[in-house]
This record gives C-alpha cells, sequence and structure tokens, in this order.
C-alpha cells in the first residue's frame, strides 16, 4: 500500500492520547477517509496537573512512553501526511516548553497546541462527516478530559463554536479526588458545570438545533449504559437520573458495576455524569445520539483539504483579509519578497522552508491588520489583534508566531527578544522588515538585484549603489535597519553598497 494514500491523526487528549490512520478513497463525488488502523492510550494527563498548573513527572513520563510507540507506528510517513494536536492540558499547564519538545521528539512530528475554539472546529468537522448531510441544524457535545465543546452546525459548516475548560477528568481530580462519590460532592460538581455552560444557554437555546448528538469518550460510554443497562435507545434525561442514582449508591468508582460501563471509564464517570447533565439542563436537551467521528478524524479531514489545497488557514488569512479592508496586492508584494528573502537566507529541509514561508507569507498578507484601529502603532496594534482573535487551521504557536512578526516588522527590535525563539524567527522578522521597505512605495519598483545572506554570526544585505542614489528614502531606512540590528537585534547586519 502506498504511503503516498495515508494520512495519520495524533490526539493528545487530556484523558486520551489517540493516533488513527486514514486511507485516502476517491469517488465520484469527492474523497472520504476510511480508517485503516487505530491506537488509543489511556495516559489521563490532566490527572497530573497541580493546582498551580504544572505537570507531575510519572503524568509526563506516561505520555512520553505513549508517544514513543506512536512514533513507531509513524516512522515511514512523509511530514505533510501526519498532523498532531494536543489539547486543554497543553493549553493550561505551565512551564511545558520543554515537555514539548521531549514529546515532539518522542513521536517524531510536530505537536500543535491548539485553542479551545479551533478544537470545538476539529471536532464538528469529524461529527459531520460521520452523520447524514440532512441540512438540519445540530448540536454536538464533546466531553473531553479537560474541556467540553459546544458547537452548532448545519451539515458541514459550524455556526457556533464554544469550549469550556472543564472536563471529566479535571472534575474527577477536583470533587472526587480518592474516588468516593456521595450527594454533596456530585452536586457541587454539577453546579460548576451549569456555571461553566449558563452563558452560552441563552444564545444555544435561541440559535435552536433540530439533533443533539454526543462524540467521544463520556457521551459513549453514557449512551452505551443507557442502551445497554436501562434499555433507552438514545440517552435520555431519565437514563442520566437513573444512573446517577446508581452512582450515588455505589459510592465509589470502583464499586459501580454497569455492563456499558468499561474500566478505564470507571474512575472519571463521575466527572462526566455531572457535565453532561449540566448539558441537558442548561440547554434544555431531551435526548441525545451519539456518532464516533471527533477531533481525531476533524483532524484527518483538515488534513485531507491541505493536501488537496484547501487548507483552512488559507481560507482563515482570505476572511481576514476581506474583515479588515486589507490592500490584498500590497499584502501579497510583500509576501512574494519576503519569502524570496528568505529562501536566499537560509539553509533548512524542504519541510522546514515550506512551513516557515508560509507562515512569513501569511503574516504579510496580514501586516497591515492594526491599521483598522489606528496608523500610528499599527504594528502594535496588529500584532494584538491577531493574539487574541479566533483564527480557525491556526494551532497557538502559529497564531502566535504570525502575530510576533506583525509586530516585529517595524520599530525598534528589543520588544520582540522576549517573544522570538531560535534564529529562524529572527531571521524571519528580517525578511518581513526589509519587504515592507522595499514596498514603501507601492509600485511595484524593486532593486534589479538585491542580495541577503545570514550566518550565525550576523546578517549582511547588498545593493547596487547607483539604484541607492536615485532611491534617498530607501537606502535611509535600510541605513535605519541596519543601525537598529547592530543595537538591538540578536546579531548585526552589514548594509554594502555595491
Amino acid at each position: 500500500m502506498p504511503f503516498s494514500h495515508l494520512l495519520a491523526a495524533v490526539d493528545l487528549g487530556s484523558n486520551s492520547f489517540r493516533l488513527v490512520i486514514g486511507r485516502i478513497e476517491s469517488t465520484l463525488v469527492g474523497d472520504q477517509i476510511r480508517p485503516i488502523d487505530q491506537i488509543k492510550e489511556t495516559v489521563r494527563l490532566a490527572a497530573g496537573l497541580s493546582s498551580t498548573g504544572t505537570l507531575s513527572e510519572p503524568a509526563q513520563e506516561r505520555a512520553i512512553a505513549a508517544l514513543h510507540r506512536f512514533g513507531e507506528r509513524l516512522r515511514a510517513f512523509r511530514p505533510d501526511a501526519v498532523r498532531a494536536v494536543a489539547t486543554n492540558t497543553f493549553r493550561v499547564a505551565s512551564h511545558t516548553r520543554a515537555f514539548l519538545e521531549r514529546s515532539q521528539e518522542a513521536l517524531g512530528f510536530p505537536i500543535e497546541v491548539i485553542a479551545g475554539r479551533e478544537e470545538a472546529r476539529l471536532i464538528y468537522l469529524g461529527a459531520a462527516h460521520a452523520l447524514p448531510t440532512d441540512s438540519q441544524r445540530r448540536l454536538i457535545i464533546d466531553i473531553g478530559g479537560g474541556s467540553t465543546e459546544c458547537i452548532i452546525g448545519t451539515d458541514y459548516r459550524s455556526e457556533l463554536l464554544e469550549s469550556v475548560p472543564l472536563g471529566c477528568v479535571g472534575l474527577a481530580n477536583q470533587y472526587f479526588p480518592d474516588g468516593n462519590i456521595d450527594r454533596h460532592n456530585y452536586q457541587r460538581a454539577r453546579l460548576a458545570c451549569r456555571d461553566a455552560l449558563s452563558p452560552l444557554s441563552k444564545l444555544y437555546r435561541e440559535f435552536g438545533w433540530r439533533t443533539s448528538i454526543g462524540t467521544s469518550g463520556t457521551a459513549k460510554t453514557l449512551w452505551q449504559i443507557a442502551q445497554v443497562d436501562f434499555g433507552d435507545s438514545r440517552l435520555t434525561a431519565d437514563a442520566l437520573a437513573m444512573i446517577e442514582t446508581t452512582l450515588l449508591k455505589a459510592g465509589h468508582a470502583d464499586r459501580l458495576r454497569l455492563d456499558g460501563l468499561k474500566p478505564d471509564r470507571r474512575p472519571v464517570i463521575a466527572g462526566g455524569l455531572a457535565m453532561m447533565s449540566a448539558a441537558f439542563e442548561e440547554f434544555g436537551i431531551e435526548s441525545m445520539d451519539y456518532c464516533d467521528g471527533a477531533l481525531r478524524e476533524g483532524v484527518l479531514y483538515d488534513l485531507l483539504g491541505r493536501s488537496t489545497g484547501a487548507d483552512t488557514r488559507s481560507v482563515t488569512v482570505a476572511q481576514m483579509i476581506r474583515r479588515y479592508a486589507l490592500d490584498e496586492r500590497y499584502g501579497q508584494a510583500v509576501a512574494s519578497l519576503a519569502t524570496a528573502f528568505y529562501r536566499d537566507a537560509v539553509r533548512a529541509s524542504d519541510d522546514e522552508i515550506a512551513r516557515s514561508t508560509r507562515m512569513l507569507a501569511w503574516a504579510a498578507q496580514l501586516c497591515e491588520t492594526g491599521m483598522s484601529i489606528a496608523h500610528a502603532d499599527y504594528h502594535k496594534h496588529g500584532g494584538y489583534i491577531l493574539s487574541h482573535c479566533d483564527m480557525p487551521g491556526f494551532s497557538e504557536d502559529e497564531q502566535t508566531l504570525i502575530a510576533n512578526l506583525v509586530l516585529g516588522q517595524t520599530g525598534g527590535l528589543t520588544k520582540l527578544k522576549s517573544c522570538l525563539f531560535g534564529q529562524n524567527e529572527w531571521v524571519m522578522v528580517l525578511c518581513l522588515r526589509l519587504a515592507v521597505i522595499f514596498h514603501r512605495r507601492r509600485d511595484g519598483q524593486l532593486p534589479p538585484s538585491v542580495k541577503l545572506r545570514v550566518k550565525s554570526s550576523g546578517g549582511r544585505i547588498e545593493l547596487d549603489s547607483t539604484w541607492a542614489d536615485d532611491h534617498p528614502l530607501t537606502n535611509q531606512s535600510l541605513q535605519f535597519e541596519s543601525a537598529e540590528w547592530s543595537k538591538a537585534g540578536p546579531w548585526g547586519l552589514n548594509y554594502l553598497l555595491n
């Protein structure tokens, strides 16, 4: 089987790590993905999260061991055929860069820490491909280990996306740490869940939906218990009440005996039940079905879109260009020159160059976003907007990098010293700054020959002296740029005229 027809998604959840490999199958109406291999590891990463946000060493070691096993299965895959995403525990844990680097080394592929709404978008995409296209609005509830995602959408289009930072593992740790389940603690957990969901309740009820669907482990477990133990074909409020009664009667997770409950779900069932019951109450859900599609399937289909040219990130950038009324021709010109500088300046693998030039091009296209607030300090306004807005398809690291590039496109360099990691990101800033300087007139006229070289000891830009004499403003700007890098950059920049 050719590996060119395989895609792999790695879902690093707060409760379980999952790997799914799918084969791309072409049909008359489009491509679809057929799963051919799956691996699940119950890591319970969120169980190792302390009140101060640090991850315990045992939790980290469980994660690294699981990723080593995933890495062996993925060893023959191309980098562009694998996407690994990390969710809530990676989002909220502190001082995780070293752990993330170890995780990436164990897996053998980059890991993206995605924001809550991006997680919700991917969950809906996965569910949508597992459900019929019937033009009816549906509410999707996905209770994970560290967060709960609530989405309303129609067919393949998500319309409302929200994520709340409460999940079954976090709730179990906080309210049932020793496994004991009494009415007082259970009600506290349920009220905490209702409090988290209540800000969404009015909007979601007004928006409306025809059917409600649960995805992922908690929903599947509760749905199976409703069917196997209580004879309901769907998960209903009555079934949830009966599960609650059984749970409280048992008094401890280890004493809970239900045919539909698998042993690995027993420690977190109380937290998951509290959240699902709260969702039924806050949203007015009467009954719920279950579907298998969720985050990992959404990652696969998003990856399929990227491989066929429909990269969600490109769509996001195009929408932002329209939203902020940006000069598209100017952005494309800056992007073209900045990426050309970058390719000339660095020596790296094709995959690294491809990723960096994509990020650099998108930053160039969005570099004037801050002008929607004011021209003065527009680079700072743009950096702020891009740091805080929703950017579907982008991981948190990708979004942060683009925001920092936009912040660094002009002005002093000192502000970037705590933002950028490694020489590569500084080179990207330099390339963008030079492209902005050369396109200041917006007339498309560029020097016939300009060369950029960057080494570990510093950078060098060479320009024809005759052209520089005919363009005194650009010449002066390049002199100022050279002085700024020598004063505040990680290395100097020599400006030479030939």
